[in-house]
């Protein structure tokens, strides 16, 4: 009886395996290159040389960042000096409006401007206050229109009244504008035709050229203010003087008549226009001849009229 042996299947290796070449046992018989091993490097080297590789790199960083603003700023000298010496903006028109009593030649001395000089270099700001200084002007407005054109525009101060100021021997007679500022002293051949305000004190009545609040110097002013609204019995036009007494208080002139009008110091709204009343009785009855002086001050509801008789 015949025993059958079966053939075990290879296993998974052994499909797997080639068979060896000559090739094969040549290279096992040469000496194989021995690979170095990789040196041990601490953790604390291996972060240390990584910090210094980024602060190097910011340095670059910093350097040419400062290298690039360092032309960027010569380009922008570089270009600001061309254009200084371009003749684009050299000045050559100079128009200046508004001028009464200040002359161009003031205005432009004061402003700073010349024919050919560079509109780039010119402060607007600082010309206007500098042509602002002047005592008759009140401000001045400055407009440039590139590249070579500067138009001034002045304001002055418009005159209301006159003022006689005395410090000590010294009398010195001021301009009096509408906003109640002594701006400029009345010059030989300048308008005075206007209302003068007298008895005005230096220390005591005016302060930093305005008049001191609440006192007389201001009250005068106030009257004035009053009649200029445009009265047709007794406007500003009228009115001569308004003198400062400081025991009598205010005392009005009119430019036609002598006699004096007393108005003491305080009521004075009330007073003008009961004077305007007593004035246009005296004009219709045609009695203001005869007048010698008008009391406003003699009792608070009657006018003392000395010279004539009026009713109420």
């Amino acid at each position: 009886m015949a025993i059958y042996t079966p053939r075990q299947a290879p296993s998974r290796s052994q499909r797997g395996a080639k068979k060896s070449t000559w090739t094969d046992r040549l290279q096992g018989t040469l000496p194989r290159k021995q690979t170095k091993p990789v040196p041990f490097r601490p953790q604390a080297l291996v972060g240390g040389s990584q910090r210094a590789g980024k602060w190097k790199r910011w340095v670059k960083n910093i350097v040419l960042f400062l290298v690039l603003l360092g032309v960027a700023v010569g380009m922008l000298w570089l270009s600001a000096r061309l254009l200084m010496r371009s003749n684009v903006f050299r000045l050559s028109d100079i128009r200046i409006t508004g001028e009464q009593v200040v002359t161009e030649r003031q205005v432009l001395d004061l402003s700073g401007l010349q024919h050919g000089g560079s509109l780039l270099r010119f402060n607007v700001k600082a010309a206007e206050a500098r042509i602002a200084t002047h005592p008759w002007v009140e401000r001045a407005e400055i407009k440039t229109q590139w590249p070579s054109a500067v138009e001034i525009s002045v304001i002055e101060h418009q005159p209301f009244a006159l003022a006689n100021l005395e410090s000590g021997k010294e009398k010195r007679l001021r301009y009096v504008s509408r906003s109640g500022f002594l701006f400029a002293d009345a010059g030989q051949g300048q308008e005075l035709d206007l209302p003068v305000i007298t008895g005005v004190v230096a220390q005591k009545d005016v302060a930093s050229d305005v008049f001191v609040k609440g006192g007389l110097a201001e009250a005068a002013y106030n009257l004035l203010q009053l009649a200029a609204k445009g009265n047709a019995i007794l406007p500003i036009q009228a009115i001569s003087e308004v003198h400062i007494d400081q025991k009598l208080g205010l005392v009005l002139y009119l430019v036609d008549r002598p006699f004096p009008v007393y108005f003491g110091a305080d009521r004075l709204q009330t007073k003008y226009y009961r004077l305007v009343r007593v004035l246009e009785q005296l004009y219709a009855k045609k009695q203001v001849d005869a007048v010698k002086e008008i009391r406003m001050d003699y009792l608070d509801d009657k006018v003392l009229v000395t010279g004539t008789q009026i009713d109420g």
